[in-house]
């Protein structure tokens, strides 16, 4: 292998993911394990987590699910024993997770903000946080965490994830700063609208061709779009990269 691509390479890296069951997290997983690593895949629903597990398996590299809901200490804090038990190590966590509605800020109810913070923000937070420990004992690891483009632009209906995710992104700089005396480097990654399962009921109609008109290369992001940039924030290519927010946006930014 080339040298430059061999800097790509995860194998023998282990990885964890958030909200592997569907969408840009089952993407996520299903690349870092392409790229070599073995993944451990997490979310509330088990048997969409052994659809993805078997999906890795036949790439070849090992897959084990945790049923996790990061909303709950005590989950994240059974996933570390869980993958001390099974791998012993943990070199990349990806921070998926996450809740939203779409609603004008007039309408949101205190249990919809409730429920988007503490997945969005506080779930990701205490896995960095716990997961994290165990980077820091080995004195390396990659944290991505997943923000977006609504952390530097507005549409009405997404004010409170939007704030959200500016702090993710807030968060992730901190961070960065605070653990790389421990060499983990903490990154995060910004889409723009991705055309998920959970989207499909939002993007669609009126708010589709909003969205749309905002995105110079004149697409919805994919699932696929993200993973190139997953691979490079996990591997040793990115070894100097560390409290950045990389947009993966079509221009959304740009053109804002």
């Amino acid at each position: 292998m080339n040298k430059y691509l061999e800097r790509f390479d995860l194998t023998g890296r282990v990885a964890v993911v958030t909200g592997a069951s569907e969408g840009i997290g089952q993407e996520m997983a299903l690349g870092l394990a392409g790229a070599g690593a073995d993944v451990i895949v997490c979310s509330r629903r088990e048997e969409k987590l052994k659809e993805v597990k078997a999906e890795i398996e036949k790439t070849g590299r090992r897959a084990e699910t945790f049923r996790l809901d990061v909303c709950k200490l005590s989950d994240i804090e059974r996933l570390k024993g869980f993958i001390l038990d099974r791998f012993g190590k943990v070199d990349i966590l990806v921070n998926n997770a996450a809740f939203t509605v779409n609603k004008l800020a007039w309408d949101v109810t205190e249990d919809e903000w409730n429920l988007m913070v503490d997945t969005s923000f506080r779930g990701l937070f205490f896995c960095c946080q716990v997961v994290g420990s165990l980077m820091r004992e080995k004195r390396y690891g990659k944290i991505i965490n997943l923000s977006s483009t609504f952390s530097r632009s507005i549409v009405k209906g997404r004010s409170v994830y939007g704030g959200i995710k500016a702090g993710v992104s807030h968060l992730t700089e901190a961070l960065a700063f605070e653990w790389a005396s421990d060499g983990i480097r903490v990154n995060a990654i910004a889409p723009t609208a991705v055309m998920t399962p959970s989207r499909q009921d939002l993007l669609k109609g009126e708010f589709l061709e909003r969205i749309l008109s905002r995105i110079p290369l004149g697409r919805l992001a994919t699932g696929e779009d993200l993973i190139g940039a997953a691979i490079y924030l996990s591997s040793p290519a990115s070894d100097f990269v560390t409290g950045q927010t990389l947009f993966v946006d079509g221009g959304w930014i740009a053109g804002s």
